[in-house]
């Protein structure tokens, strides 16, 4: 190859290299704008959009809240007249179907866009073939720019519309022996307050707050994100025999609480408990134990895309026993406790790999995946 031929191949793969860039930081950023519906979304998926035309930003937006717009029409009306002949980069694909919104194909083909960059398919049903309507319409369609980070920005909405349960975290703290509580059952703060900010990050990108009754009695939780009690998840309480409390404070203190019992339970008791607001769902039993399968299923009927597990060591260690998790959540302090109720009770081996570990204060934490 001469000179010139090779000065010109590295002038075409600079460009290229340039012109991959390019998208790949508005795709960034349309990730970005998605964040912005944590906690506020759910059961749809978080998304973001951007409308580029000329190399530049014409149009931002986002899906908001559940049941508001989309983030392609809310993108496609910032750019307004802009649209034409411009480029959409949005986090996932495009939806083809009326829900609560008109499909988002039509707002695209009637805005005029020229492309379609769209990170990762939409894995629900009623939603899928929006690429393809596109496509058919004559506007250019790509799938995969930054797909592993649209993903796993929305790996909750995924792994439940494919697995029909909710994604499942299993969150707890113990002591650097092993231990959850002290001796004598006494609720006393094991992990550092470091932790508190961590926590409430998880209880903000969960849909719901899972604990077993005896957490209940026994500690009486608020399990409220803190920050802004209004993105609280739903309180789930695993209560066989409808023993919560009317004025525990998950049912007293306002906001969506479930209490899942099994028919065993006493009516007047699920009664009162319905009287101050909780919602009662009657649960399939096994040996007189809640069925969690089928608890499940019946969650991801509710629209519960996400479940964080920060129940005692029975209820985690069901779970994991169980194999219903997709992530283990641990916190280690560096205290010790010497003798105290264990962290985990399992009577078989559960394989996860280890994905993540750091040090939040004197702390640490490992995260492990199924």
């Amino acid at each position: 190859m001469g000179r010139k031929s090779l000065a010109s191949a590295r002038g075409k793969a600079t460009g290229k290299n340039a012109r991959h860039a390019a998208h790949v930081k508005f795709m960034l950023e349309a990730i970005r704008l998605a964040e912005r519906g944590i906690g506020k979304v759910s059961p749809n998926p978080m998304v973001g959009a951007v409308v580029v035309k000329g190399g530049k930003v014409v149009g931002r937006g986002w899906h908001g809240f559940f049941g508001g717009k989309h983030a392609e029409f809310n993108a496609l009306e910032k750019a307004g007249k802009k649209a034409q002949g411009a480029d959409l980069y949005v986090t996932l694909e495009p939806c083809n179907h009326h829900g609560k919104q008109p499909p988002c194909t039509k707002e695209i083909l009637h805005a005029g866009i020229r492309r379609v960059f769209a990170a990762c398919p939409d894995p629900n049903k009623a939603s899928k073939n929006g690429a393809k309507a596109l496509r058919k319409a004559g506007v250019e369609t790509k799938f995969g720019l930054c797909r592993k980070e649209a993903e796993k920005q929305n790996e909750f909405y995924i792994k439940s519309v494919l697995s029909g349960r909710p994604f499942i975290t299993i969150k707890t703290a113990m002591s650097s022996d092993g231990f959850i509580t002290y001796g004598d059952g006494r609720a006393k703060r094991i992990s550092g307050r470091k932790d508190f900010s961590y926590t409430q990050e998880l209880r903000l990108r969960h849909d719901a707050i899972l604990v077993g009754v005896n957490t209940v009695l026994k500690d009486n939780p608020k399990l409220t994100y803190r920050r802004d009690k209004s993105l609280s998840p739903t309180r789930i309480v695993l209560d066989p025999r409808a023993r919560t409390p009317p004025n525990a404070r998950v049912v007293s203190q306002g906001g969506e609480t479930l209490i899942i019992c099994t028919r065993d339970a006493p009516r007047a008791r699920a009664g009162r408990l319905a009287m101050k607001g909780a919602e009662i769902l009657v649960a399939r039993s096994r040996a007189g134990r809640i069925d969690l399968r089928a608890m499940l299923a019946s969650l991801h009927s509710l629209g519960i895309r996400s479940v964080l597990v920060e129940g005692g060591a029975f209820t985690a260690s069901r779970f994991l026993e169980e194999r219903l998790f997709d992530r283990l959540v641990i916190i280690i302090a560096s205290m010790k406790i010497r003798k105290g109720l264990e962290a985990f009770k399992i009577g078989r081996r559960v394989r996860a790999r280890i994905a993540e570990t750091k040090k939040i204060g004197n702390d640490e934490v490992i995260v492990a995946e199924k």
